[in-house]
């Protein structure tokens, strides 16, 4: 009731709860639905047109039509479970049955038209005048994908569960032709992690079907857990969906904890045969992943006769790639084939995706079956024994009538050509598959993994890495520049989403890292390359977030997130702020304090001489609502006027100029953690020089090595410093060993601090002498170490 109430005054709820509460938790649950019963007997204007995935064409048209009691549908032969999901959609805030309309008198009518002149399977027409809703198709699909943007030409409250009064709901006079760029758009969702219920599967398919995504990537399994009952092998579910504890934190960092709580779960057949009936009835087809060969640790618990080697398996508590592998031997042919044959039966999707991804080949390696069969299949290699798996897998699958797809990594295999391609590491591996005859879906990991964060700012909840904000899915070309024109780009289906889920243990958090990146993969697959905009999206954009706030959802906001970009000059650093929305102001301090409705509003480059905190936040001017805070400390060393020489064989993957970020003056040990702004140096010591034009005085080094957020990186375990004139002779300055040191964390950076000393060349070297458990050796391994700056006083 209060939301209403507020609204109707026109004060944001988010913008007063803020004002009272500050911020609210990212992972904060929201799935409880709003109670609403304001009276609603006033007029409403009908709302503004602003529909996602935007169609091909918008033309206004006068008028509005008014849904009323009094509204009836006009449905064509075969449209009937349209109707009926059109009526449980606008039934629960309406209160309306939509009756049936008896001829073709009646004065407010919603009409389902099979329309054979309308030649493409998903298109649509949508009419709207003031007495009639037409809404055009070839087929029921077409009609149901109207009917999603019929949805969006309400007002937004339509997709609330409680009934609201209102004389009418208004639709804004409109004429839209519509039709999909590509035929596979797609959800993928990792249950393997961390189980979700089946009523969080169905939210998770119902918003796939507001965004006209019409294939849904189900990863039931891997080394977490088993997550689909397999009635022939029940130990499966019994001991491979149950795990004793889980990591707390990340695997890889220094001191991680485990929870020691059992978590675990699966879908019965049952309950897969339902949530199946339930994606279809929303066009939705449903892609059922069983990961193998490799990520089997669940399957060798509850089979352990499948491995090549006898050791005691257990379902993984880490997060990583583990060296569990299934052996190639015919009993293991023969589990699968049955395995396939139960999730065929329940899955009537012409896919059935195998995984083949992460694949480590140690256990084949040292298995004499793996080698004898090998020489007499005249295999050269681990990569060509992994290709013979996953052909015995596809051949299986084929007797049944099914299509494999696999991850990019089976094309290193020997596959037949109606194998279909996910290319997960970049778009090359699906230019590669189509141009060998292959179909390909585009699902790079730099654009459509969900799983990493939003946004910079330090208000963004935990994690795996990297780096992913909505922009950056937008920007997203299903395309290659280099297919364009060519036979090849035929064998393009398509785009999906991915949702890992190391990090995200509740339905609200996955609900937080899709939304609203699922809506610009929506535009980027259905709309396509051309035709689509940022400006024009952004603008769109507030009306979507509305609808899911509306619906209870736990909508990241982080879009509005402030970015920055920082230049050191001669005169101090130069600060530029952006925010990509409109209706948006930036407010910032420099005096270390939170912005808030009062600050300074950015208007120009900020300049700060002697460095300093910079804090931002984006307003937006309609609702008052504050956003995520972008936060920089900017550092005034002798460092940034010198060279830096790394010595040191860094890993350059993410952060292609490590010589650069480390003298930059901009800290990333108080943020959350992006590869790009550390030097990573995996497994050895860091060794650089740094050289001045003319001889410094220096008696103070500090290095940064762990980030501020949720990582807990290790150390150097020793720090030293030499100086030099000529580059050739080397004095020692300081030195200090840290691996006993009496503190039980260092923080976040080491600090040397010693007489002053001047020289033209100073060598720094950290030593790395720590270790870390490696899941892919199951074993201690040379740590990594990260390195953010090099400051130098």
């Amino acid at each position: 009731m209060h939301n209403k109430l507020i609204k109707a005054a026109g004060i944001s709820l988010s913008f007063l709860f803020l004002l009272a509460c500050g911020e609210p938790e990212p992972q904060a649950q929201s799935q409880a639905v709003l109670s609403l019963d304001a009276d609603y007997t006033q007029p409403l204007a009908a709302a503004p047109v602003a529909i996602v995935p935007k169609p091909v064409s918008v033309s206004p048209l006068d008028g509005e039509f008014k849904l009323t009691a009094a509204t009836q549908l006009h449905i064509a032969a075969g449209a009937e479970p349209v109707a009926q999901y059109l009526r449980e959609l606008i039934g629960p805030a309406t209160g309306y049955t939509l009756p049936l309309a008896q001829g073709d008198g009646a004065p407010s009518v919603i009409a389902l038209v099979i329309d054979p002149a309308i030649e493409q399977d998903e298109a649509y027409e949508l009419t709207v005048a003031p007495n009639k809703i037409s809404l055009r198709a070839k087929n029921i699909v077409g009609l149901f994908w109207g009917v999603q943007t019929l949805r969006q030409l309400l007002p937004a409250d339509i997709e609330t569960n409680a009934p609201i009064n209102r004389a009418y709901w208004p639709v804004a006079g409109v004429a839209i032709k519509d039709a999909p760029a590509f035929k596979y758009r797609g959800m993928h969702l990792d249950v393997s992690r961390t189980f979700f219920p089946v009523w969080f599967i169905k939210q998770y398919l119902d918003l796939m079907a507001m965004h006209k995504l019409n294939y849904f990537h189900w990863h039931l399994t891997d080394d977490q857990g088993w997550r689909i009952e397999i009635k022939q092998f029940p130990r499966l579910t019994e001991v491979g969906a149950w795990r004793s504890g889980t990591v707390v934190g990340h695997t890889y960092d220094k001191t991680y904890l485990n929870d020691n709580q059992q978590l675990g779960g699966f879908y019965t057949q049952a309950q897969i045969r339902d949530i199946v009936a339930y994606a279809q009835a929303r066009n939705i087809t449903i892609i059922p992943e069983i990961d193998v060969p490799g990520h089997a640790s669940a399957i060798l618990k509850a089979y352990p006769e499948l491995a090549c080697v006898e050791k005691d398996f257990d379902v993984q508590q880490h997060f990583g790639v583990f060296p569990e592998v299934l052996c190639p031997t015919e009993e293991t042919f023969a589990f699968l084939e049955k395995v396939f044959t139960e999730v065929a039966e329940l899955f009537p999707s012409p896919y059935l995706h195998v995984g083949g991804d992460e694949v480590k080949t140690e256990q084949w390696a040292s298995c004499t079956y793996c080698n004898e069969l090998m020489a007499r299949e005249g295999l050269e290699d681990y990569f060509a024994l992994q290709g013979y798996f996953i052909g015995r897998v596809e051949a299986s699958i084929n007797k049944l009538g099914r299509k494999i797809i696999g991850w990019d990594e089976i094309l290193e295999g020997d596959v037949a050509p109606s194998a279909t391609i996910t290319s997960w590491r970049g778009v090359e591996g699906a230019i590669h598959a189509a141009k060998a005859g292959h179909d390909a879906i585009m699902a790079p990991g730099s654009h459509l993994y969900f799983d990493h964060y939003q946004s910079r700012s330090v208000d963004e909840p935990l994690a795996i890495h990297g780096l992913t904000p909505v922009q950056e899915t937008y920007a997203f070309q299903v395309m290659p520049d280099e297919l364009k024109g060519t036979e090849a780009a035929n064998r393009i289906l398509g785009a999906q989403g991915h949702l890992w889920t190391e990090y995200v243990r509740t339905p609200a958090k996955a609900e937080y890292m899709i939304l609203p990146r699922m809506s610009a993969l929506a535009e980027v697959v259905w709309t396509g390359d051309e035709g689509r905009s940022w400006n024009d999206f952004a603008k769109r954009l507030p009306a979507m977030i509305e609808r899911f706030e509306q619906k209870g959802l736990n909508v990241a906001k982080t879009v509005y997130a402030v970015t920055s970009e920082v230049a050191h000059t001669q005169q101090g650093f130069q600060v530029i702020l952006t925010s990509d929305m409109p209706n948006t102001k930036i407010r910032y301090t420099t005096d270390g304090s939170l912005p808030n409705h009062t600050s300074p509003v950015y208007k120009q480059p900020l300049l700060l001489k002697n460095g300093g905190v910079v804090r931002a936040r984006a307003l937006n001017t309609e609702t008052g609502e504050l956003y995520a805070e972008r936060r920089l400390t900017l550092v005034d060393h002798l460092g940034l006027h010198a060279s830096l020489e790394v010595l040191t064989e860094a890993d350059r993957a993410w952060n292609t100029h490590p010589e650069l970020s480390l003298v930059d003056g901009v800290l990333a040990r108080d943020q959350i953690f992006q590869l790009d702004d550390w030097a990573t140096f995996n497994g050895v010591d860091f060794e650089a020089i740094v050289s001045f034009d003319t001889a410094q005085t220096v008696q103070r080094l500090n290095l940064g090595f762990n980030p501020g957020r949720f990582r807990d990186f290790f150390g150097p375990t020793k720090l030293v410093v030499l100086a030099s004139d000529d580059k050739s002779s080397w004095q020692p300055v300081a030195s200090q060993d840290f691996t006993n040191d009496a503190k039980p964390q260092l923080g976040n950076s080491v600090t040397l601090e010693f007489a002053p000393v001047a020289a033209k060349y100073f060598k720094v070297i950290a030593e790395n002498r720590a270790e870390r458990f490696s899941t892919e050796k199951s074993k201690p391994v040379p740590a990594t170490l990260y390195i953010d700056e090099l400051i130098i006083q």
